[in-house]
């Protein structure tokens, strides 16, 4: 069924996309998993740690240690809402520094990926089309 092969390379691609982007974290002392909260967070300070476990779909207590190890690392930010609970976050100086130097680097590999795949404009677009309607959808089911 053409659904399942859909769905298969979308999963498909996750991994070996990962394994080729993990020599840059590890150069910056970086896992993925806090990669991707630290570019959360580049794209949407100030922002809180409840926004962020929703928009990357990661467990609170999973966001907690992840932000204790960016907080430790000095990369973050951390001021008092009016909220006693709430904390929002940004990136440090050196937090939008290594972001940069990571972002810059991973689009180098994208970059490379697609320049060697001869993909047209429009395929891309297409795809990232699709991809977003997809992603929507769970969301959406998920809020339900």
């Amino acid at each position: 069924m053409e659904t399942n092969r859909l769905f298969n390379s979308i999963t498909a691609i996750y991994r070996p996309y990962v394994k080729l982007c993990r020599p840059i974290f590890e150069a910056h002392d970086l896992y993925n998993g806090q990669w991707l909260v630290l570019k959360d967070i580049a794209f949407h300070q100030p922002t809180t740690l409840v926004q962020i476990s929703t928009r990357r779909a990661i467990e609170k207590p999973t966001t907690r240690k992840i932000l204790k190890v960016l907080s430790d690392k000095q990369l973050l930010e951390i001021s008092q809402g009016t909220d006693r609970r709430q904390k929002w976050l940004t990136l440090s100086h050196q937090g939008k520094q290594l972001f940069n130097q990571i972002y810059d680097e991973v689009t180098k590999v994208q970059n490379h990926l697609i320049d060697t795949t001869n993909l047209s404009q429009e395929e891309i677009d297409i795809t990232l089309n699709t991809l977003t309607t997809i992603y929507e959808q769970i969301v959406q089911t998920e809020e339900e």
